[in-house]
This record gives structure tokens, sequence and C-alpha cells, in this order.
């Protein structure tokens, strides 16, 4: 499965500027706090709050690929089952 976030969606800070998202590095999904967080500046910033769809989400079935530039982030969900 393909999910596509589009730049609208995301938080604030990344919304007002997407540059921000080709210099973030370590994104990931943190499954703790269902958000899409990354390093921006040696700083950890939120870019996507899955609750805000209420979206949850488990690692217990599934990988996922990840990459995030100006067009918004782009995640495919892998199955392990």
């Amino acid at each position: 499965m393909i999910l596509n976030i589009g730049i609208d969606e995301l938080e604030k800070e990344f919304r007002d500027s997407p540059w921000k998202l080709r210099r973030i590095y370590n994104i990931g999904i943190d499954y703790m706090t269902n958000e899409i967080d990354g390093m921006f500046e040696d700083e950890e910033k939120c870019v996507f709050k899955f609750d805000k769809y209420d979206i949850t989400l488990s690692n217990r079935w599934h990988d996922y690929k990840l990459s995030a530039g100006e067009a918004g982030i782009t995640i495919e969900f892998i199955s392990t089952k």
C-alpha cells in the first residue's frame, strides 16, 4: 500500500517551508507518538501527525519505505505477514 502525504497536510513548519524536507535526515515513523519525525539542523522535528486523521499505526505486520521531498512524503507499506 502506498500513502502520499501532501505538503498541505504537514506540520506548519514544513508546510510553510517545503525546502526543509530536502534537508531533513533520519526521517521515519515513530510508532510510540504516531508521528513522522526527523532531524533538522540537529534538532528532532515532528513532520506529520497521524492522529489528526484518526490513523493509528502498528509495526506488527509491516515494514515501510519512506521518501520525502518538496512535493511531500510518500510511504510504501510492505506486509510481512
